[in-house]
């Protein structure tokens, strides 16, 4: 059945662009390791402080070698706020490429959940438990390689160019309502989601995998026809589409629908409501040369009727920006959600202020800019950093090896 009926609203439904208003860049930028991938922030310790963690992918080698990629995670924690030193960093799988802050284990603390893209020794997903005073226990855990394909590119020699499964972005919920989180991998290198079943004893279980053509490389969680069942939304990178799936419980997932995303080579999708009417939309964006972000607006069930995209560039046969990371938040407090790009070719992190009218059924923006001369935005988070009550962003510098923060005024 094809649930999408498309009307597509362009580039019309952004009203300006300013060089920055809403935020401003703080003085000072934090070093982490080589090529972080992924950046989040909260309070690990308790001191009310939000600590930030990134992804420190390393440069990626043959994946024979016996160091693929980096393995380590960067932690930076506050004495108070604004002033940032790295502690020892954090053990993960090769090639660490997307981190989750949540509660795994019975303790009060938040832990830290990685999904690694080059990995070794079944170290396909890493948890680091929360022990108190900084100090974290790193646990992994793995796919079974015999069972997978390998679905990419290869080198000259006809060699993978990558390991499988190739972790890219994970959800933590728990999805079976048994009390325990559960964790679900896109797992792009083979066609693969993983599911990993929360348990008592050992914190997760062997994965369940399910086939997913098309390079699955983000994924959203949601109930989206309220059986209660939690349900998946797949960014499909090489197909350029949106796959939806639906949850049958214990693990299993059986396709729904998928449509185009109206872009090339979606990398990033999030789940927000972008126009207030209390049902959650779909937001993807494209690193190819379209620059686009698009909003598929939901109506009920698994159906996304109204599709708005916004180009960024002033081409769309080139790429001018190379989206790679998008935040929604309501950073100016007025109720209404907004949108930050990472964009790693143009250097900058593009703010989109939701200037849309009481219940307008498409959202209209206003488009910020915020250039960073030495290095390329790849991901961003949000936290109040400087405790004065406001959402500001973290930016991961890609080649720069940096955290740059961007304050709210």
């Amino acid at each position: 059945m094809n649930y999408l009926i498309i009307l597509l609203a362009m580039l019309v439904s952004v009203n300006g662009i300013a060089m920055g208003e809403t935020f401003t860049k703080y003085k000072t930028s934090f070093r982490v390791g080589p090529y972080p991938t992924d950046i989040v922030a909260g309070d690990l310790n308790g001191d009310d402080i939000p600590e930030i963690v990134t992804t420190n992918r390393g440069s990626l080698d043959d994946p024979s070698e016996t160091v693929p990629a980096g393995d380590q995670l960067s932690f930076l924690v506050a004495d108070k706020q604004m002033e940032y030193v790295a502690l020892p960093q954090l053990r993960t799988g090769f090639g660490p490429y997307e981190v989750a802050m949540v509660n795994i284990d019975a303790l009060k603390a938040l832990d830290l959940v990685v999904a690694n893209f080059m990995a070794k020794r079944n170290r396909d997903l890493t948890l680091l438990r929360n022990l108190g005073d900084n100090n974290f226990e790193p646990l992994d855990f793995g796919v079974d390689d015999e069972v997978l394909n390998y679905t990419q590119r290869n080198d000259a020699d006809g060699n993978p160019t990558y390991t499988t499964p190739g972790f890219t972005s994970l959800a933590v919920d728990d999805f079976d309502a048994d009390g325990y989180r559960d964790v679900v991998v896109t797992g792009w290198s083979s066609n693969i989601i993983a599911y990993f079943p929360g348990i008592e004893e050992g914190y997760f279980d062997k994965p369940i995998l399910t086939s997913v053509t098309g390079s699955p490389r983000d994924i959203v969680i949601h109930d989206f026809n309220g059986d209660g069942e939690k349900d998946l939304a797949i960014a499909l990178y090489s197909s350029h589409e949106i796959l939806l799936m639906e949850g049958q419980g214990k693990g299993q997932f059986q396709e729904v629908n998928r449509f185009t995303s109206h872009g090339d080579l979606p990398v990033v999708l999030k789940l927000n409501d972008m126009n207030g009417d209390g049902k959650l939309d779909l937001v993807v964006g494209h690193r190819h040369a379209d620059d686009s972000v698009v909003i598929f607006y939901r109506d009920k069930d698994f159906e996304f009727p109204v599709t708005q995209s916004i180009v960024l560039g002033k081409e769309r046969n080139k790429i001018e920006h190379g989206i790679r990371d998008i935040h929604v938040g309501d950073y100016n407090k007025d109720g209404k959600l907004d949108l930050s790009v990472a964009c790693e070719v143009s250097s900058q992190v593009v703010v989109l202020i939701n200037s849309s009218q009481s219940k307008a059924a498409i959202a209209s923006f206003n488009r910020e800019r915020y250039t960073f001369k030495n290095g390329a935005p790849l991901a961003l988070c949000s936290a109040d950093f400087d405790g004065d009550g406001q959402m500001d962003l973290g930016v991961a510098l890609w080649d720069e090896f940096r955290v740059a923060l961007l304050m709210n005024r």
